[in-house]
């Protein structure tokens, strides 16, 4: 394992991570991007996707994150998104029905009131929380 550099990941319910690795992987606006130690400063804006820590056995702890930004400094790389949760505690059948409930609200559309936008959002999540649990139990 290389350098450790500190990793802090926070949501607006929590402190989600705090500790050190050698290796952060998260989804960007341009795409995946790998954080190591001593990367050049960096501010980016964060998509809905996975992110995945290193470990020191260098296996990886996979988390669903919501959309967000990440700041990477010399001291630390901050991580701020609207919600994060490890794979292992997504409750499937939580997720399946965020996304069936989503769904119904896009068909419903603006007629009724709905904010479409916000409803995709939704649907994003759940989606992304779904593949993640799928493929990674």
């Amino acid at each position: 394992m290389g350098n450790k550099f500190m990793l802090e990941v926070v949501t607006p319910d929590r402190a989600f991570f705090k500790g050190e690795t050698d290796m952060v992987i998260l989804r960007t606006t341009e795409g995946d991007i790998g954080i190591l130690y001593d990367h050049e400063p960096l501010v980016a804006p964060l998509r809905t996707g996975s992110m995945r820590v290193r470990l020191d056995d260098q296996s990886y702890r996979w988390a669903a994150c919501s959309s967000g930004f990440m700041t990477v400094s010399e001291e630390k790389t901050t991580v701020i998104v609207d919600s994060a949760e490890w794979v292992d505690e997504i409750d499937i059948d939580r997720a399946i029905e965020a996304k069936k409930r989503a769904e119904e609200r896009i068909h419903e559309g603006r007629e009724k009131g709905v904010d479409v936008m916000r409803a995709r959002l939704a649907l994003e999540r759940a989606i992304n929380r779904i593949k993640l649990r799928e493929v990674r139990k």
